[in-house]
């Protein structure tokens, strides 16, 4: 039986009494590349830029779906910072991060901390018919981590849609390990919506039974987090948490729970129990949410060696398919037509203008049940 809800914060400060714990899923740390060919998309608005980047890409010198950034923090940064925020809750905290097909983190993590304190988890990129969708994978036995990576891997860089059922299906009888449809309403750059529709469709005709919840995620908007709700419905699914932070502001959301470890969480929600909780901070317009995190990933980070300037975490793969940072290929030297937008950009995140923009963009924020 299906035993969910969901809870906002702001409405119910008292809900996080009934509960020990709280589970943080789905964080970024610098180990996740995040492709950058959704930029002259973007960049096409600004003027003068727009022309730059149209003649960039008639000569060819420039290929943005070769570049990639980085998010700032560091594995034990990023577990920092999500115990912080869920220990000022008053609740014991359990995070599990989940870079984009790579459990280095983790694995790192574990240096200094056990298996249940953090647990060995990813966030799989699976190409599938014509669209990409995107699946957690928690808990996955320390010893055989990097077997089941491989095949992973292996899917995604030769994708047979016959095979995903049987890889699922053996990753779900593992005991305590969560598989979760992440973000199913969210369309990845150069899919059309249509086509990930059917993906979806079929994904869940097919493999409905592997998946243990569905992510409501906390950078998404509402209107689809409620579709996802609906989907988790007619599924007989779960809803989880997933905060998909890639900068520096604590997820957005949480999952709460008695559980004492992450076992014991992930037995509870494979048996359809879970409450996730929305944090006051994803009401704020998703606007402003876009440039503060926009200039956590541009600021300096004097603290990280070899990574503290954003050209240092911004990387080009050459036709050799070998990488190197903007630093590197720029020579330190930031073209003249960059600055203008860099500097925008932390212009808009300064601690004075943050409040106007908040007060500017008002209308714009979260509609909430």
């Amino acid at each position: 039986m299906i035993e969910n809800a969901v809870a906002f914060l702001w409405q119910d400060s008292d809900s996080v009494r009934r509960f020990r714990s709280a589970v943080c899923l789905h964080g970024h740390t610098m180990y996740s590349e995040e492709c950058l060919d959704f930029l002259p998309r973007h960049l096409k608005h600004v003027p003068g830029v727009s022309q730059l980047v149209s003649g960039y890409q008639r000569r060819g010198s420039v290929d943005f779906a070769r570049a990639y950034w980085t998010p700032p923090l560091t594995p034990a940064s990023a577990l920092r910072l999500e115990q912080e925020q869920i220990v000022g809750l008053g609740l014991r905290p359990m995070v599990s991060l989940t870079d984009h097909d790579s459990i280095e983190a983790p694995i790192a993590l574990q240096v200094t901390a056990s298996c249940e304190e953090v647990p060995v988890s990813v966030e799989w990129t699976v190409p599938y018919q014509r669209a990409i969708l995107h699946l957690r994978i928690h808990n996955l036995p320390a010893a055989e981590a990097r077997g089941w990576m491989a095949v992973m891997e292996a899917y995604t860089s030769a994708p047979d849609v016959r095979r995903l059922p049987q890889i699922l299906s053996a990753l779900s009888s593992i005991p305590d390990l969560l598989i979760i449809l992440n973000h199913p309403f969210w369309l990845e750059e150069g899919v059309e919506e249509s086509d990930r529709r059917r993906a979806v469709d079929r994904l869940l005709r097919e493999c409905a039974e592997c998946f243990h919840a569905f992510e409501l995620n906390g950078t998404r908007k509402w209107h689809e987090n409620a579709a996802t709700i609906e989907l988790a419905r007619e599924y007989s699914r779960p809803v989880i948490s997933g905060g998909d932070r890639h900068a520096c502001e604590p997820a957005a959301c949480l999952n709460l729970t008695n559980a004492t470890s992450f076992r014991e969480f992930a037995s509870e929600t494979r048996a359809g129990k879970g409450t996730v909780l929305f944090m006051p901070h994803y009401r704020e317009p998703m606007a402003v949410r876009i440039l503060e995190a926009a200039w956590q990933i541009l600021r300096p980070y004097l603290e990280y060696r070899g990574r503290e300037r954003w050209t240092d975490r911004v990387f080009y793969r050459n036709e050799e398919g070998v990488s190197q940072p903007l630093s590197t290929v720029w020579r330190d030297r930031v073209p003249w037509i960059v600055k203008p937008v860099t500097g925008m950009l932390q212009l808009c995140a300064m601690r004075g203008i943050r409040p106007a923009l908040r007060l500017l963009l008002s209308d714009r924020a979260e509609l909430l049940p």
